[in-house]
């Protein structure tokens, strides 16, 4: 299996995205007074006035903390580093109307572009007081002591009265901000609409529902900050705040920090030189790269080694020298083989019931070098092992067995009595009285004595024999009118009892390697160094061996088989075998949970199917499909879209014409040299003029019109990046 780059870290702009400006609630959070005032046409009648009625509603939203899983994803991710220098962090909420449910600022702020309330922050090492190291430590406070106030910062100024009591002895989290700091790095209030958005569609969204051309229901709120991180390396804490209850940025008279609520933070370190961002770290993987490159999975012979042929051909199939110790105690050197190879393993044969009684019959002869393979008697040993430490699978599969084999009873007593009753050779008449039996009289002979008598006139209306059947001879003299019948047996197959699905479903599970230890499926960590990526084949001859060994609890190869061929047949209705699939290791795991890799066969026409995606540890991720693929994509989550410049400082203009939305225009904006749009504080951070760079593109994609909150994040967005691999070799 070879590989070969086809697109090298290309934008992946075949996803429909759509960016709303906002999606504003029927009402905002916040106490409303109803009066309702009846009259009636003739006010000269008594009792034509009443008197009005007043209710006071409260609509409550979120306001001092959000529920975590609220949060449906962060840009850079938690704890990751990069080259972040040139993106705009941002979060990605999931109530869609939540930015718009409460106003910023105090109620004298006029808010006619419907800014949202909550703001992203970027600090830096050094620049928050009770967080210099960029830690994300926050101070817990009750609502009700946030209210109160404190004389030594300006806190929000909130009516007491329209918070819920039930929240004012609950805690939330706050960071006091230098009130000179907070002015840099806060736009204003105009300017605050086009850091916040709607967007639908990608991978993880649904389609817009209805014709009203508002977002379905699975869209998500888009908060961006205006600071850029720095061009050194540094660490950085976001904080998403709030801003209801405050003033509009500015110098401070008095020279307080300010107070502000914390509803959701993370940290990241920013590292323009260093080679962790996707583009960088998806790139490695093509060819020429040594050991980084997208390759087979197989053990490396060290160089200049020297290994006769014999012995390099067993690894170039996968095989890997291990320590073997016989059940006498002797060490002697054995191969091993997982069920992850870099080639199709031959067909295993198998026993005459289709089924290995035991691990001794997979030692297999290496004849080259006189030694055992024990890749397939590791695998049966392991399914055994992991059958016994699950016993509600232990309990189910010998309950099922003694089921099996009291049916198997069941039906031979059945097929004995009837081969005695309708084939046998009765008795040609009475036992003389006289002659004594020496025993009780058999099962049998009780019951020719009962069709001596006139029982069998009354068992002839329900028995009979088939026409083709020799016809038992009776004592009776005289021939009846009836005749016996077999009776018949439904040959319509029986339905699968609750055990032997519930078997067939964990045996499923184990047939995707579930719970089978990581050293198993790769026996030498030196087969998947950090940061590379492993193609397999999958052995199937390991997988039924694996099996094999689950299945052997309790098991009698005679006693069995109807058990045997009962879970043969449900397993092959449990989704398809794993044909083949990959290992990657790298920081694209832990950095990208949601990272987006799509198999095709068929020359990239015809979709892979995924048996099974899993994080094996940190920084492994184990995929497994039905299929050989062909061709590989691996690219950025469609969730993580992100905003910015490119490498060169530039904003790269797209189409706002319907039906071309999106669609790159071949010109571009210069932001990071332009002083005018990128603004450098005293401090050091370079901050985006939002509402300069707002009419600064709109003169170049919309002239005389000003863009929206939607139309700006078209031309501020990156595309995620992606990278594919075709694949050469040998498939099934």
């Amino acid at each position: 299996m070879t590989t070969h780059p086809t697109e090298q870290s290309a934008p992946a702009d075949d996803t429909p995205v759509a960016f709303y400006d906002h999606l504003l609630p029927g009402i905002e959070a916040g106490r409303y007074r109803i009066t309702v005032d009846q009259r009636l046409p003739a006010e000269q009648l008594p009792g034509a006035r009443l008197d009005p009625v007043e209710q006071i509603v409260d609509v409550r939203a979120a306001q001092f903390r959000l529920d975590p899983s609220w949060v449906h994803a962060v840009y850079p991710a938690a704890h990751s580093q990069g080259p972040f220098h040139g993106l705009l962090p941002h979060v990605t909420l999931n109530p869609t109307a939540l930015p718009w449910e409460r106003e910023p600022f105090t109620g004298g702020v006029q808010n006619p572009a419907r800014a949202p309330w909550p703001a992203l922050l970027l600090f830096g090492e050094g620049e928050l007081p009770g967080d210099p190291n960029a830690l994300g430590t926050t101070t817990s406070l009750t609502v009700r002591a946030l209210l109160d106030g404190d004389a030594a910062v300006s806190g929000p100024v909130l009516d007491r009265d329209t918070v819920d009591a039930a929240l004012l002895d609950t805690s939330c989290q706050v960071v006091d901000v230098p009130g000179e700091l907070l002015a840099q790095l806060l736009p204003q209030p105009s300017d605050l609409a086009f850091l916040a958005h709607v967007r639908t569609g990608g991978e993880d969204a649904a389609p817009i529902e209805g014709r009203d051309g508002r977002p379905g229901r699975n869209a998500h709120a888009v908060i961006a900050t205006a600071r850029f991180p720095g061009a050194v390396r540094g660490r950085y804490v976001a904080h998403l705040v709030s801003l209801e209850g405050h003033t509009p940025p500015g110098p401070q008279a008095d020279g307080k920090p300010v107070r502000l609520v914390s509803l959701h933070s993370w940290t990241f370190t920013s590292c323009p030189e260093s080679g962790d961002g996707f583009g960088r770290l998806a790139g490695r993987f093509v060819p020429g790269n040594g050991e980084h490159s997208a390759a087979p999975l197989r053990p490396a012979p060290a160089a200049n080694s020297g290994l006769p042929e014999e012995l390099g051909t067993l690894l170039e199939q996968g095989m890997v020298p291990m320590t073997h110790i016989t059940e006498s105690g002797e060490r002697a050197l054995a191969w091993y083989s997982g069920p992850f190879l870099p080639r199709v393993a031959p067909g295993l044969p198998r026993p005459a019931d289709g089924h290995f009684p035991d691990a001794d019959g997979l030692l297999l002869h290496e004849p080259r070098t006189g030694t055992f393979a024990t890749g397939y008697a590791c695998a049966w040993n392991v399914g055994r092992a992991l059958a016994l430490a699950d016993p509600g699978f232990a309990t189910t599969l010998v309950r099922l067995r003694h089921q099996g084999r009291l049916r198997r009873a069941t039906d031979r007593q059945y097929a004995t009595y009837r081969r005695q009753l309708f084939l046998g050779a009765p008795s040609t008449g009475p036992v003389p009285r006289m002659a004594a039996r020496a025993a009780a009289p058999t099962p049998r002979e009780q019951f020719e004595e009962l069709l001596r008598g006139d029982a069998l006139d009354a068992l002839a209306s329900t028995l009979g024999i088939p026409e083709d059947e020799p016809r038992p001879r009776t004592v009776r003299a005289a021939p009846t009118a009836y005749r016996l019948v077999a009776p018949e047996r439904s040959s319509a197959p029986r339905s699968a009892s609750p055990d032997a699905r519930e078997a067939a479903a964990w045996l499923a599970k184990l047939r995707t390697l579930s719970g089978v230890p990581f050293d198993c499926l790769v026996p030498d960590q030196r087969m998947l160094p950090p940061e590379s990526l492993r193609l397999f084949h999958v052995d199937r001859g390991w997988l039924d061996a694996l099996l094999d060994g689950a299945r052997s609890l309790d098991r009698h190869p005679g006693a069995d088989a109807t058990t045997d061929a009962e879970l043969d047949d449900l397993l092959d209705g449990q989704g398809p075998v794993p044909a083949a699939g990959l290992l990657l290791r790298s920081a694209l795991v832990p950095g990208w949970p949601t990272l987006r890799v799509e198999a095709r066969a068929a020359s990239g026409t015809t979709p892979v199917e995924v048996v099974r995606r899993e994080a094996l540890g940190a920084d492994v991720l184990l995929m497994l499909f039905d299929r050989v693929p062909d061709r590989l994509t691996i690219s950025e989550p469609h969730q993580g879209l992100h905003f910015g410049v490119d490498h060169e400082g530039n904003v790269a203009l797209r189409s706002l014409a319907p039906g071309e939305v999106g669609r790159p225009l071949g010109r571009s904006v210069p932001v990071g040299a332009d002083p005018a749009l990128t603004v450098t504080t005293p401090a050091g951070a370079r901050v985006l003029d939002v509402g300069r760079l707002a009419a600064r593109l709109a003169e170049d994609v919309k002239p005389g019109s000003p863009l929206s909150p939607a139309e700006f994040a078209v031309q501020l967005v990156r595309a995620p990046e992606q990278l594919t691999l075709t694949f050469e070799g040998t498939t099934r």
